[in-house]
C-alpha cells in the first residue's frame, strides 16, 4: 500500500485493497475539500488512471480542483442529476468507489457543531438502486455531534437493506463494500469496528 497517503485516514489504501490495484476505475467523490491534501482520490486519478466526478460546494476549493486535476467537480452535491451524468459518459452499473462526505461545506454556516445531514442527504440523491458501488466511503462525524448518531444509524439502514457490507466502523465514519463484487477473503481482514 501507499508509505504517504494523502487521505487523512487512509480510505485510498482500503479503496486500492479492495479493488486489488485496479486500473481504471472509476469514482464518485460528494465533498473533494482539498483537491491534494487530504484528498480520498488524487491517488486512484493520478497512478491509477481513475476516471472521477467530484463536488465540492466551496466556490474556491472547487477552483483549486479544477485547476490542478484532470477529473471533474461540480459544485452542489445534492441537485446533480448523476443517472443523466453516468448515462452520457457511458459509466458502468458498477462505479468503483463513492466517497460520501460533504457536511462542513453546506452545515458549517447553519450548524457549526459538525452535523452530517447534508452526507445523508447526498447518499439518498444518488441513484442507488440503479448503480452499485463496490466500495463506500460515510463519513458521519458521530464523535463530534450526539445528534449525528442517527445520521450514522440512517446510512447503515440505506447501505444495509442494499446489501452492503460494513467493514470498518470508527467514530466518525463507516466504510462498506459490495459483497456481491468483493470476495470476503478480500474484505475480512481489514474488519475494525472501533467501540462507539
Amino acid at each position: 500500500m501507499l508509505m504517504n497517503p494523502f487521505s487523512s485516514s487512509e480510505q485510498e489504501n482500503f479503496v486500492i485493497a479492495m479493488t486489488q490495484l485496479k486500473q481504471g476505475g472509476h469514482y464518485v467523490e460528494l465533498g473533494a475539500f482539498d483537491s491534494h491534501a487530504g484528498s480520498n482520490t488524487r491517488v486512484l486519478e493520478e497512478e491509477f488512471g481513475w476516471e472521477g466526478v467530484s463536488f465540492e460546494i466551496d466556490d474556491e476549493r472547487k477552483a483549486q480542483f479544477t485547476s490542478n486535476r484532470k477529473n471533474a467537480c461540480y459544485g452542489d452535491a445534492l441537485s446533480f442529476d448523476y443517472n443523466a451524468y453516468f448515462k452520457l459518459n457511458e459509466w458502468p452499473k458498477q462505479i468503483d468507489f463513492l466517497q460520501v462526505d460533504i457536511d462542513s461545506g453546506y452545515d458549517q454556516a447553519m450548524r457549526p457543531e459538525g452535523s452530517a445531514y447534508t452526507s445523508l442527504l447526498g447518499l439518498i440523491a444518488l441513484p442507488l438502486t440503479l448503480y452499485r458501488f463496490s466500495v463506500i466511503t460515510f463519513e458521519h462525524d458521530t464523535n463530534m455531534y450526539f445528534r449525528n448518531q442517527s445520521i450514522r444509524d440512517a446510512q447503515r439502514e440505506i447501505l444495509d437493506a442494499l446489501g452492503y457490507t460494513l467493514v470498518v466502523r470508527t467514530i466518525h465514519e463507516d466504510w462498506w463494500v459490495d459483497p456481491t463484487v468483493i470476495e470476503p477473503d478480500v474484505y475480512r481482514p481489514h474488519l475494525r469496528w472501533e467501540v462507539l
